[in-house]
């Protein structure tokens, strides 16, 4: 004997076709709102990470300028120096 398939009416068959397409729906919005919240993280450490880069480069800054004004007031210095001993001798 052959067993027949269950007849699905189409008011049925278009009922549940359209509960279908609804949750599909509703996944692609869940999707899309995840993956908002994905890049709206990611935005956020790449901000943070960048104002701490930012922060290094200006602490370098002022390190290297420190340093420059260290190194001018020695050359200055030696300068000065040598000056004085071919002026005086």
């Amino acid at each position: 004997m052959d067993k027949q398939q269950p007849v699905v009416s189409m008011a049925m068959y278009e009922e549940q076709l359209q509960l279908l397409q609804e949750k599909f729906s509703l996944m692609e919005k869940r999707i899309s709102l995840k993956a908002d919240e994905v890049v709206f993280t990611m935005s956020i450490s790449h901000r943070k990470e960048i104002d701490q880069l930012k922060d290094e480069v200006i602490h370098l800054r002022e390190q290297l300028s420190e340093v420059k004004k260290e190194q001018q007031e020695i050359y200055v210095k030696k300068f000065a120096g040598a000056a004085r001993r071919r002026s005086v001798g």
